[in-house]
C-alpha cells in the first residue's frame, strides 16, 4: 500500500475517533481498512465519507436554501454543515472497506430479520420543486427516482468474502429518510428517525408510487431508510464461524464494490439494532425489557413491593 493510502487511512480513523464523543460500542462502520479505485470527482471522492452515520443535513449547491433535510425525495449530496464530505463515488471495480468496532451477529431478534443496513443516496422522484419547506402530505412520488446498484460483500477476517450476489444492492430501495415529519403542523421535526431499524423488505417500489412523501414516511415505521441485509441471505451462510460469546453468526468487514456497467454512491453502513442483542443489553433495573430504566420499572417494583413468595416468615 502506498505511503499516501496509509496516511490517509490513518487520517480517517483519528477523524471518526475525534467525532465519536461516546468512545463506546459504535452503531455504524467505525474503522477505513482499504479502497482501490479515483472515485467520482469532488467532492465524492473520499472513502472516508462512509465511516460514521448516515448525513441528516447537507448544503445546498446553487441552490436559493443555504442547506436542506436528507429525505427520501431529496439525497444527501455535497456537504455537511461542518464542510465534510457526505457520500462517495464507485465507478465499476472500485472498492471501499471498513469495519466495525465490534461483530455484527445474526440475531434472531432482529426486525425483518435484518443484520446489516447499508445507505447510499438513492431517491424517489417527486411531482414540482422541492425544499424543507415543502408539505410532504401533499408531495406525491412519481414511478421514476434515482436508484443505482452497488454490491455488498461481508468477511469476518478481512481475508474470506461472502458475497450478496443474488442482491438486494446498495444505493437502491430504501432512500435516507434523516428526521420524522409532522403531519398535523406540515413541518419537519428536530427528531431523526432511526438509523439502525430496517425498513421492511417486503416493500416495492410499486408501494410507494403515487403516494403522498409523508405517506411513505409512515411506510418506514420509524426507520431511517437504507438497505437491508440478512446474513443468513448469503449462499455459504453457513461458513460463518459462530461467536462462542453470544452462539450467533457474525461479521465484522464490509466492502462495497460498483458493479459492472454502474455506478452509485455510499453513505454509511449500520449494524441493526434490536433491543436486548449482545450490543444493546437490558440494563440493570429494566423490569419491562425496553431497554430503559425510567418510571415504568419503577412502578412495577413498586406495585409488587413487599411480596413474598418464600421464606416469608418475619
Amino acid at each position: 500500500m502506498a505511503t499516501a493510502d496509509k496516511i490517509k487511512l490513518a487520517f480517517c480513523l483519528i477523524m471518526f475517533t475525534l467525532a465519536d464523543t461516546t468512545m463506546g460500542i459504535s452503531d455504524f462502520a467505525s474503522e477505513l481498512i482499504g479502497y482501490s479505485g479515483s472515485f467520482g470527482p469532488s467532492p465524492y471522492n473520499d472513502p472516508c465519507a462512509v465511516l460514521g452515520k448516515p448525513a441528516t443535513i447537507c448544503k445546498n449547491l446553487g441552490e436559493p436554501d443555504p442547506n436542506f433535510r436528507v429525505k427520501l425525495v431529496e439525497p444527501a449530496y455535497y456537504l455537511d454543515l461542518n464542510d465534510k464530505k457526505v457520500v462517495t463515488t464507485l465507478n465499476t471495480g472500485e472498492t471501499i472497506t471498513v469495519k466495525f468496532d465490534h461483530n455484527v451477529v445474526d440475531y434472531p431478534g432482529n426486525l425483518y430479520g435484518i443484520d446489516l443496513i447499508v445507505f447510499g443516496n438513492s431517491c424517489f422522484g417527486g411531482s414540482g420543486n422541492l425544499s424543507d419547506a415543502t408539505n410532504m402530505n401533499t408531495y406525491t412520488i412519481t414511478s421514476d427516482g434515482q436508484f443505482e446498484q452497488l454490491d455488498v460483500s461481508v468477511s469476518q477476517d478481512g481475508s474470506t468474502w461472502y458475497s450478496f450476489s443474488n442482491g438486494p444492492w446498495a444505493d437502491d430501495l430504501y432512500p435516507t429518510q434523516a428526521y420524522k415529519w409532522d403531519r398535523t403542523n406540515t413541518c419537519w421535526t428536530s427528531k431523526e428517525m432511526d438509523f439502525a431499524k430496517p425498513v421492511d423488505p417486503n416493500l416495492s417500489y410499486d408501494d410507494f408510487a403515487g403516494i403522498a412523501a409523508a405517506d411513505a414516511i409512515d411506510l418506514y415505521n420509524g426507520s431511517g431508510g437504507g438497505t437491508g441485509y440478512d446474513l443468513r441471505w448469503l449462499t455459504d451462510y453457513n461458513n460463518l464461524a459462530i461467536d462462542p460469546n453470544t452462539g450467533y453468526r457474525w461479521i465484522q468487514y464490509v466492502r462495497f464494490t460498483g458493479a459492472a456497467e454502474n455506478q452509485g454512491e455510499i453513505d454509511a453502513v449500520s449494524d441493526a439494532a434490536a433491543c436486548g442483542d449482545p450490543t444493546h443489553p437490558y440494563p440493570a433495573g429494566d423490569l419491562n425489557k425496553d431497554c430503559r430504566v425510567d418510571l415504568a420499572d419503577f412502578a412495577m417494583m413498586a406495585g409488587n413491593w413487599l411480596v413474598c413468595t418464600y421464606n416469608c416468615d418475619p
